[in-house]
């Protein structure tokens, strides 16, 4: 997903947030961070650390496998019916 794992850039993440389709807010909650420190990764005023992209990834991994369980388990589902 980086190309460098221990200096993500700020377009790699632009495009995490992108696929993930998070907010600031929201992957700012996921990986544990400020808003105001995420923003500053965003932007390249900060450098994100390893720990950040390797959180990054988790987060896309789990995204990922969430989007695979909604996709497998539309079709599997069972409806029960009451009549009232």
């Amino acid at each position: 997903m980086f190309e460098n794992i221990d200096e993500p850039d700020p377009k790699e993440i632009k495009i995490w947030l992108s696929e993930t389709k998070f907010s600031t807010d929201e992957a700012s909650r996921a990986l544990g961070i400020s808003k105001r420190q995420f923003s500053r990764f965003l932007s390249g005023e900060t450098q994100a650390k390893r720990v950040h992209s390797l959180a990054m990834q988790m987060v896309w991994i789990l995204y990922e496998n969430k989007k695979e369980i909604i996709k497998n388990d539309k079709g599997n589902s069972k409806k029960i019916t009451i009549p009232i």
